[in-house]
């Protein structure tokens, strides 16, 4: 039988709200956490020079787009300011005193406190994890504004964006299908 008349197993779709984020160093961002993008992978090409064309060949340098995760903030602001709290030790903007606290928070790790891992769970239809990502030595690089108005009609709740990098992620097939 031919490869596209066969059916597939699975026919369900796959849901865009059928997720959960978790990060180490930042507990209070999970229940909170509203979208978070899948990052994008690239690879350098390399062109061969011939007589005739020049032939591209895959490269050995692979780029990973940033980790971007939208939140609802909290009332108290725990979520917004375990990441800004991050930010500042990492950036020495108030010494080096917050930058060795971070770092000793975990110092059995290479990087020290300084890094953490990010796990994303795609769930199914049934909302049972079936798929994860594995961001690794994952740090964030900025959060959003809190824009303040009393000039508004309506009560909106605050959503704020931290963006992360990372050395790479790995899928982890929890189904094994």
């Amino acid at each position: 039988m031919a490869a596209s008349n066969k059916v597939p197993d699975n026919l369900n779709y796959l849901s865009n709200i059928s997720f959960r984020l978790s990060i180490e160093d930042a507990p209070h961002l999970t229940w909170f956490c509203q979208s978070v993008n899948v990052p994008g992978v690239s690879i350098d090409a390399v062109d061969i020079a011939t007589p005739f064309a020049n032939i591209p060949y895959a490269g050995s340098n692979v780029s990973f787009e940033e980790l971007s995760v939208s939140f609802i903030v909290d009332e108290h602001l725990k979520n917004w300011t375990e990441i800004y709290d991050r930010i500042i030790a990492l950036g020495f903007a108030e010494g080096h005193e917050k930058y060795k606290l971070l770092k000793e928070k975990n110092s059995l790790t290479p990087r020290g406190g300084t890094v953490s891992t990010i796990v994303l769970t795609i769930l199914t239809s049934g909302m049972n994890p079936q798929m994860e990502f594995h961001f690794y030595e994952a740090f964030p690089l900025t959060i959003s504004s809190l824009d303040f108005s009393s000039a508004a009609t309506d009560v909106e709740y605050f959503t704020a964006t931290a963006t992360f990098r990372y050395t790479n992620y790995e899928i982890k097939n929890l189904l094994n299908n």
